[in-house]
């Protein structure tokens, strides 16, 4: 039988109680990076097994990782990888924000929130105009300013009735598979010169493009491995590229199998169609599905009967403005514009003002105005427009911009517009 002194002890947890807990702001060290990840993967209710995540783990940039702790436990975690993005007439050096987490004994604290504008402090100091991140919840980051800037399709149908319009030019090129590493150096530098006709893509250094091959087993839900794809111009150089899998049927020898579309992208439409083709003729498949593709995916417009394409449109990734006058001088436009933007930013004082915006296909200047804006918007909604995929014109339906001078609301809304739409291929 326990003494009176060992039952009290026993009694008494190790761990602070949550409500007496005084969490502190801590950036992660470098021998303590499995700690940290294990934290991020408990905030999103998966089992960490560290051999899968070694890539991940040391793409971890110590200067851009913290989070908060109690009793040497991390109870909320936040990171950002330097990163540049493609925006309309060039590039940007961009914060990709990543592992947002809060424990759910820790909500309601105000953690996120004081990591958020930590973050942005940080962001700023670093000179880093733009922040982007994926949502697993859409509600969240609106208050923090970030504004939804692309959108993306999953599509997906049977592969029997993918017949192609007869004007359809498939030119006298082919498409063919390789290994990985064939792959991987012939696709680097055609990715790299593909990036600036699509804003809201990112840069991949070798690490980043390490984390876009990883193909463990686990992570691959039933299907087989990732399999890689070229396309040849006639001459024989190299003029685009896909990565596929498959995933088998329940039929006897596979037929019946879905083939799942990665990345898919080519320098002329002959070799996107080819790459298409190659991918939806393949043996034994009989649906085909893309989770991740951009609104302006051209195997819709290739196809005789489209209806056969299930369609499904979803929120892509968040943009949040930093510094609001560097990023709009950071872009070309598409036509002339001379407007005064009325911009609040209730949570970065620097970017209250009246902006009077300049611009062009040429470039833009951005100065203070004592003029009476044109429109007024919130920061958000300037991040919604920024790379051309939501136009302004919706915004100001929808009452949230108000527009004080007769047409300024269709004149940016034709001046932020693209070629093409914005899309991010990339998670991260």
């Amino acid at each position: 039988m326990s003494c009176p002194e060992e039952t009290e002890d026993a009694m008494t947890s190790r761990q602070t109680p949550p409500h007496l807990a005084e969490p502190t702001l801590t950036y992660v060290a470098d021998g303590a990076r499995d700690e940290f990840i294990e934290a991020v993967l408990h905030g999103f209710h998966e089992d960490y097994s560290p051999e899968l995540w070694e890539l991940h783990k040391q793409a971890l940039e110590p200067d851009r990782t913290f989070g908060y702790q109690v009793d040497g436990r991390w109870v909320a975690t936040c990171s950002a990888y330097s990163r540049t993005m493609s925006v309309p007439g060039g590039s940007v050096p961009t914060a990709a924000v990543t592992v947002v987490t809060v424990s759910p004994t820790f909500r309601r604290r105000g953690l996120l929130t004081a990591m958020m504008m930590h973050q942005l402090d940080d962001i700023q100091r670093g000179k880093e105009p733009l922040a982007l991140l994926w949502a697993s919840e859409s509600a969240i980051y609106g208050r923090f300013g970030y504004g939804q800037a692309t959108s993306r399709l999953r599509i997906s149908g049977r592969t029997r009735s993918t017949t192609y319009l007869p004007s359809v030019d498939l030119g006298q090129g082919s498409a063919g598979e390789v290994d990985r590493d064939e792959w991987l150096a012939a696709v680097r530098p055609l990715h790299q010169r593909l990036l600036a006709q699509r804003p809201g893509a990112l840069d991949r250094d070798e690490s980043r493009w390490a984390i876009t091959l990883y193909d463990p087993q686990p992570w691959r839900d039933g299907a087989a491995g990732m399999r890689y794809l070229l396309h040849y111009a006639k001459a024989g150089r190299v003029d685009g590229y896909a990565r596929f899998r498959v995933k088998s049927g329940d039929h006897v020898g596979g037929s019946g199998a879905e083939v799942q579309v990665g990345e898919i992208d080519a320098t002329e439409p002959q070799a996107y169609a080819g790459l298409w083709r190659f991918l939806l003729d393949l043996d034994l498949v009989r649906s085909f599905a893309r989770h991740d593709a951009p609104v302006d995916e051209p195997l819709r417009y290739l196809l005789l009967n489209p209806r056969i394409i299930k369609t499904e449109l979803s929120d892509g990734t968040y943009l949040r403005l930093v510094d609001v006058r560097t990023a709009l001088k950071a872009r070309t436009y598409a036509a002339e514009l001379d407007v005064v933007l009325g911009v609040r930013d209730a949570l970065l004082p620097h970017n209250n003002a009246a902006l009077r915006l300049q611009a062009g296909p040429d470039g833009a200047s951005v100065g203070a105005s004592r003029r009476r804006p044109d429109l007024s918007l919130d920061v958000r909604d300037l991040a919604a427009i920024y790379l051309g995929g939501t136009p302004l014109t919706a915004l100001h339906a929808a009452g949230l911009v108000q527009q004080r001078t007769p047409g300024s609301v269709a004149a940016v809304t034709a001046a932020f517009s693209t070629p093409r739409p914005p899309f991010c291929p990339d998670s991260f």
